[in-house]
């Protein structure tokens, strides 16, 4: 099935959404056309999408098949639903003959997961079960063509082979749906039984005929290169005949296909037609009817050159009439929550998977459509997603989101509210944002919407946040989205007690007027009672990013009945400024770590400039993290120090600042400081 693709709710992605706070979490010298550029291939890369990643630069035929196995893979993608990826700006190196920067994407550790699973399920609940903490890390380098202001990836082969080898491609030989590789029948002679030749030989079963509609010879698309005949529907898929009219081989690739107006999201197809042939090609597909007539056929096939991506296109076709005789009767179903030029978006009913819509593409081009938040009876769903698809020209397809938290498919919907995002080919690739307010579903229905839990320790004319509890996972935070539009909620930094969460992980997609209960993912004392609350909290509008914010919380009381102690940082002290105090702590076998004193009211963010322990670099060091106000909180620049040889001294260059500019951006140089 198409991979699922969750929403890039990261660091990089949630930073885009602040407006002047915009970027990756490293500032300094790129230039928007290469941080664009490098977030379009990651994000391409993380999605699986090979459409997208064409677009960023070369590629080869095999690289390309290994991204699209990867795609069809449940497995691969419970990983890659929860990577994130951060730009080291730092990293830049230009040439005469390009540029190149430094990717570090984190994601769940597949070979560990791996190891204790023995089949696809327990594999999921092994990936789901482990925290940020028990993460690996993937260097990559992206290197860049430069001609003008395009940017174009000219390692792509090599970059898809760091990501995607090793652990993942054992994942996905485990439990995905390899391509490319031959059948049974073709690996292995069939094994026969020896016949005495006075004996009868039992008769081979024979299997029976495939269900077939009938075969047509119809011109769905043609220009000068291509002529793409559709020929029939059956069992084994889509046939079509190509005749490739041009010097080079072409591959073709499935976008979007639907049959009588009704879409098919679950293909998969790439075939190669060699120069000056006609080759049958076939969008693989398993049909719940065969039918016998073809009244309609549209969608969009990729022609690719693979020497030559100059040659590469799209040839789309809307609505093509096969056979007349078939009056069309796909008609959407359910309550109408949405409409525009593009798309009419339908609420269709509740399952045990998830909320069922319908979506009409309402144009004669692709449109791709992408859930990011969803409340049922003024509920919010914690991070819906569906498996990523294009919607064929004119036609309907019923989608199902998939969640974290449980539903009920017997609670009665009295009203729904969502946000969709849309890309539509018309529109140039563009994204545009379909907001769904409170729609009334059925009037009929009697419901209490949900209360805040909590103690309120924010609130503002958009939004209130508040403290529930303490789990072993992190603080349990609730959310009301008091607007008509669908808001980010993303938390900077964050402190319970004054002492700061490492590497905290919130951010999260409300629905207009929902309220929701979320886990900042980080590592706390759950025995712990609350007593004050700290850190930043960026409040974004997707739709309208000038209005996007951050506040900063000053250790807000929760419960007065505590008594709050101030925490001491521990190690050596390598700075001190009105701003900070930094402390070296330990060197542990993931990277070096450090006590961060924040003096100010305000979330400030650490990074480091380049590091050398016991005068040697200890391999790619990040470092990016913030630090609540008034807070103690350890801070660790990951990398891969020699644990064998005592540390005795560092030199590090720190970058502090804040994202909203409270504290101006400068810099900390530390030589030879004695540690051991």
């Amino acid at each position: 099935m198409i991979g699922r693709v969750k929403k890039l709710t990261c660091v990089v992605m949630a930073v885009t959404m602040i407006g002047s706070l915009a970027a990756c979490k490293k500032s300094g010298k790129a230039s928007s056309g290469l941080t664009d550029a490098a977030n379009s291939v990651m994000e391409a890369l993380i999605s699986r999408s090979e459409k997208k990643l064409k677009k960023t630069g070369d590629f080869s035929e095999d690289a390309l098949a290994q991204v699209d196995a990867m795609k069809d893979c449940d497995a691969v993608s419970a990983v890659m639903d929860k990577a994130t990826f951060e730009i080291d700006e730092d990293s830049i190196k230009e040439t005469k003959k390009g540029t190149s920067v430094k990717v570090v994407v984190t994601l769940p550790d597949s070979g560990a997961a791996l190891e204790d699973a023995s089949d696809e399920d327990e594999f999921i609940d092994a990936v789901s079960g482990q925290k940020e903490k028990e993460y690996t890390k993937v260097n990559l380098t992206l290197k860049f063509e430069v001609d003008e202001d395009k940017y174009t990836l000219t390692n792509g082969d090599d970059v898809v082979s760091d990501l995607f080898g090793g652990d993942l491609e054992n994942v996905n030989k485990a439990f995905g749906k390899i391509k490319g590789l031959p059948t049974e029948t073709e690996d292995d002679p069939p094994q026969t039984t020896p016949v005495e030749p006075d004996e009868t030989p039992t008769p081979v079963p024979t299997d029976p005929p495939k269900a077939s509609s009938d075969v047509y010879d119809v011109v769905v698309f043609q220009d000068d290169k291509t002529v793409i005949h559709f020929n029939k529907v059956d069992s084994d898929g889509v046939h079509f005949t190509v005749d490739n009219l041009a010097a080079y081989e072409a591959t073709i690739q499935c976008n979007s296909l639907a049959i009588d107006g009704v879409a098919i999201l679950d293909y998969t197809m790439s075939d190669k037609v060699a120069a000056g042939t006609s080759a049958e090609v076939v969008t693989k597909c398993e049909l719940d009817e065969i039918p016998q007539k073809i009244g309609t056929l549209s969608g969009q096939l990729d022609i690719i050159d693979f020497d030559d991506y100059s040659n590469s296109y799209e040839a789309s076709f809307d609505t093509t009439v096969i056979d007349s005789s078939v009056t069309p009767a796909a008609t959407a179903t359910g309550t109408l929550i949405y409409t525009d030029d593009y798309v009419q978006i339908y609420f269709k009913e509740l399952t045990s998977e998830g909320v069922v819509f319908e979506i009409v593409n309402l144009t004669a081009q692709d449109v791709e459509p992408r859930i990011t938040a969803v409340a049922i009876n003024g509920r919010n769903i914690t991070d819906p997603t569906w498996y990523n698809c294009e919607i064929a020209p004119h036609s309907i397809a019923t989608l199902v989101t998939k969640q974290e938290d449980s539903i009920d498919p017997s609670e009665a919907v009295g009203t729904i509210s969502a946000m969709f995002e849309i890309n539509n080919d018309m529109s140039n690739y563009e994204t545009y944002f379909a907001m769904i307010t409170t729609t009334v579903i059925d009037p009929n229905v009697t419901f209490t919407p949900p209360a805040l839990e909590g103690t309120v320790f924010y609130e503002d004319a958009n939004v209130k946040i508040t403290c529930v509890g303490l789990s072993p996972e992190g603080p349990i935070l609730g959310v009301e989205n008091l607007t008509d539009v669908g808001i980010i909620v993303q938390a900077e930094s964050l402190s319970i007690n004054m002492v700061g969460i490492f590497d905290v992980f919130f951010s999260y997609y409300t629905a207009p007027h929902s309220v929701s209960r979320f886990l900042a993912e980080g590592p706390v004392d759950a025995s712990a009672q609350v007593g004050v609350i700290g850190g930043a909290f960026i409040i974004a509008n997707p739709a309208d990013r000038k209005s996007n914010y951050m506040v900063h919380l000053d250790n807000v009381v929760v419960d007065a009945s505590v008594t709050v102690a101030a925490p001491s940082a521990t190690g050596t002290l390598l700075h001190e400024d009105s701003n900070v105090k930094i402390y070296f702590k330990e060197v542990r076998e993931k990277g070096i770590v450090f006590d961060v004193e924040n003096l100010t009211q305000y979330s400030l963010t650490i990074q480091d400039r380049g590091v050398l322990l016991n005068g040697v670099e200890p391999g790619i060091a990040t470092l990016s993290d913030s630090c609540a106000p008034h807070s103690v909180t350890e801070v660790m620049i990951s990398c891969s120090p020699d644990t064998s040889t005592p540390a005795t001294t560092i030199s590090v260059n720190f970058a502090i600042f804040s994202w909203d500019n409270a504290i101006k951006h400068y810099e900390v140089e530390l030589e030879d400081k004695a540690i051991g």
